[in-house]
């Protein structure tokens, strides 16, 4: 396994941490990118990258991001990837397609939990590939959460800092003509706020297109707690479902051309 830590600059001082796993032996055809959630900071010195829960990571080029703002300060423990976003997203962006060109990759699965769940849909949406979100309870608007006036409130007036957008709004043309993107989203089954307040509102917004899906873990846990077993099952099943929708859309394509 190579193993590859890096960091972008913002003209501001502060610092995009990210690291690159590249497996020896590579199975799957898909870099996975991952957005961690909520980390206190007494117990993750940065830089701070999600854990890889499903069994074939280990043979995915996987690229992670560590929140910009724990290496800004240690009063916040969530910082929804907005502080330097400006500067920070086009560098991001040119990192996941140098990756997808050097291994050949054909698509992007965006991994998230929480804050992170967000992030990943949001760059999803907007990154410009026909790719898979891949989010555990992910927020609708960050601003209702009071983990908001918490942690990033105290910060928004810092240069740089990337105003706080609705879910709904960014991914309005989620299901644009055209477009084969797929939304695979859990939540567990004592998660109940996040699933009635933030997912739910998401999938009304796309009105039952068959390009998104949400599931309740029958798990017994709540909020940012997924067994292994679970992640790696259902990220099985999101890819199948996500190829499926890519190749009837290809083929709706090809047929409208002849």
């Amino acid at each position: 396994m190579n193993i590859q830590r890096g960091s972008f600059q913002h003209s501001e001082g502060y610092v995009l941490e990210y690291e690159v796993t590249e497996p020896e032996t590579l199975t799957s055809p898909y870099l996975h990118i991952l957005f961690h959630g909520f980390s206190r900071i007494e117990k993750h010195v940065p830089p701070v990258f999600a854990r890889k829960q499903w069994k074939q990571a280990d043979r995915s080029v996987c690229l992670s991001f560590s929140d910009p703002i724990h290496r800004f300060t240690q009063d916040s423990c969530c910082g929804w990837f907005l502080l330097g976003e400006e500067e920070f997203v086009p560098k991001m962006y040119e990192l996941r397609a140098s990756l997808l060109e050097r291994h050949g990759l054909k698509g992007t699965v965006w991994h998230g939990l929480s804050s992170g769940g967000y992030a990943a849909l949001k760059h999803c949406m907007r990154a410009g590939g026909d790719d898979l979100a891949f989010v555990i309870s992910p927020h609708n608007e960050p601003t209702v959460l009071p983990q908001w006036e918490r942690e990033a409130a105290p910060f928004r007036h810092l240069p740089g800092m990337a105003a706080p957008e609705t879910m709904t709004d960014i991914i309005e043309d989620w299901a644009a003509p055209g477009s084969s993107r797929f939304l695979h989203a859990l939540v567990s089954e004592k998660d109940s706020y996040f699933a009635l307040e933030h997912l739910r509102p998401l999938i009304r917004s796309l009105h039952g297109h068959e390009s998104a899906r949400a599931v309740m873990l029958r798990d017994g846990r709540g909020h940012g707690f997924i067994k292994d077993a679970d992640y790696d099952s259902q990220l099985n099943e999101a890819i199948q479902r996500w190829e499926a929708h890519r190749a009837r859309h290809s083929a709706t394509a090809a047929a409208t051309a002849e």
